[in-house]
């Protein structure tokens, strides 16, 4: 092949891959979201009177770091409010199919496995993003596969839906100060979306069994103490813990988090 020739080829070669590349969805945190992928961001909050750290694996391959335990779990990748992490919304990319999703307590200074917590097969379809959540312990633990959203809402306001993964009891009301934005969520239920204004940083979140007005656990993330809401972003809410545990101290006691989504 001539010299223009070879110039035509490898010319030709950037051009399809270029094209191939617009087809490609960027969002948050450089990922790529195709049709051969999903995206997925796994939070254990799987609550442990020891209050293990643990890594995760996808189909036996360690893919986390060692994250840290009830008290302050970390969703991974990203994080959110009233957890570990960092302040992005970021999410990995998967395989889409079943996969195996496991996690594990490693041996002291290694990667092995030594104590298995939970494991599991999940099925992700290609083109999704999802957020995975693993409550409850030992042979009661659940796997909750959430499809998240990322749509914004409308500049002054943050958009969210909660997700109710307190084990013990039936569904709650999810109060943002004295109004109540979810109604009665079973366990391991999701609410519909709802919007919030970002002006008002001083309000806690809290759960109530459905129809009464007593707060379990703590109440949660509230602006003047960890920060403002920032505009247009999206969150997932979660009630996390058991409200059958009321020591604060206990890693198991019931807590409101808020995980970045975007």
């Amino acid at each position: 092949m001539t010299t223009i020739g070879k110039f035509i080829c490898t010319l030709a070669m950037i051009v399809s891959f270029a094209a191939c590349t617009k087809n490609e969805l960027e969002i948050t945190g450089g990922t790529v979201l195709n049709t051969s992928n999903a995206q997925a961001k796994i939070f254990f909050v799987s609550a442990y009177r020891a209050n293990p750290t643990y890594q995760i694996n996808i189909n036996d391959v360690r893919v986390s770091n060692l994250l840290g335990g009830a008290t302050n779990p970390t969703p991974f990748p990203g994080g959110g409010l009233n957890t570990g992490g960092s302040s992005t919304g970021d999410y990995i990319a998967v395989n889409a199919g079943s996969l195996k999703i496991s996690f594990a307590i490693p041996k002291v200074n290694t990667n092995t496995d030594s104590v298995t917590l939970a494991s599991n097969s999940v099925a992700f379809e290609a083109g999704k993003k999802y957020s995975l959540y693993v409550t409850d312990t030992a042979s009661s633990t659940s796997y909750v596969l959430v499809e998240d959203s990322l749509v914004r809402t409308d500049s002054g306001f943050a958009k969210y839906k909660f997700v109710n993964l307190v084990p013990d009891g039936g569904a709650v009301d999810l109060y943002v100060g004295t109004v109540m934005v979810a109604s009665n969520i079973a366990y391991k239920g999701v609410s519909p979306s709802f919007t919030l204004p970002t002006s008002n940083t001083s309000a806690t979140w809290s759960i109530r069994a459905t129809g009464t007005t007593t707060t379990i656990g703590g109440t949660g993330y509230a602006g003047t103490v960890a920060g403002t809401i920032a505009n247009q972003r999206v969150y997932t809410v979660i009630a996390r813990g058991y409200r059958s545990i009321t020591t604060t101290s206990d890693p198991r006691y019931a807590k409101i988090s808020l995980i970045y989504n975007q």
